[in-house]
């Protein structure tokens, strides 16, 4: 998923609704329908400029927003995603709606055991490339590999790959640095 409308500070609160979420949806072998849902409503409500400001407005009462919620979604997601709509909108917060979707898909890709890898480079990576680099790290981590792929031609040459919260910077820009380093 795109991290772009994801607030990085609203990440702590956005996992208890989606670890919630998750588990209810795991316990009923929903998770990708309910991913699906999610995913579906929030590009709903973020396409639609009236329909979020609606669901954001301070001053909208809760059973207004509810209502609105139900007419548009009910028969159509989970009644479990619904639900968290609901409980989103009595608090006023929709608004964690896309960082609440980062959390769940990686709820999903750790229960399906799929790791998520960053992966930088110069130029574009041809696809024989992509299969040698997925196959030797899913051996190596065992594990399934989901891959973003970024191009920053700042690097030079080489990869950098984002695996959590490490970088493995096997970049000429990286290198230069360290050498940079060395020589002061």
């Amino acid at each position: 998923m795109s991290v772009k409308n994801v607030d990085n500070k609203l990440i702590s609160l956005a996992k208890r609704y989606s670890d919630a979420l998750a588990e209810v949806a795991e316990s009923k072998n929903e998770l990708d329908s309910v991913y699906s849902d999610l995913a579906a409503v929030t590009d709903a409500i973020n396409s639609v400029c009236e329909f979020k400001n609606f669901l954001v407005h301070p001053v909208i009462p809760q059973k207004d927003k509810k209502e609105l919620l139900s007419s548009v979604f009910d028969g159509k997601i989970k009644q479990d995603t619904l639900n968290l709509l609901f409980i989103l909108a009595e608090k006023n917060k929709i608004n964690l709606l896309d960082t609440i979707l980062y959390c769940f898909e990686s709820s999903v890709n750790k229960a399906k055991n799929i790791l998520e890898v960053g992966v930088v480079s110069a130029v574009e990576i041809d696809e024989d490339l992509k299969y040698k680099l997925k196959e030797k790290l899913e051996n190596k981590l065992k594990k399934s590999v989901k891959f973003e792929y970024e191009i920053n031609p700042n690097i030079i040459a080489g990869l950098i790959l984002k695996i959590n919260d490490k970088t493995i910077d096997g970049s000429m820009a990286g290198r230069l640095e360290g050498f940079k380093k060395v020589l002061r």
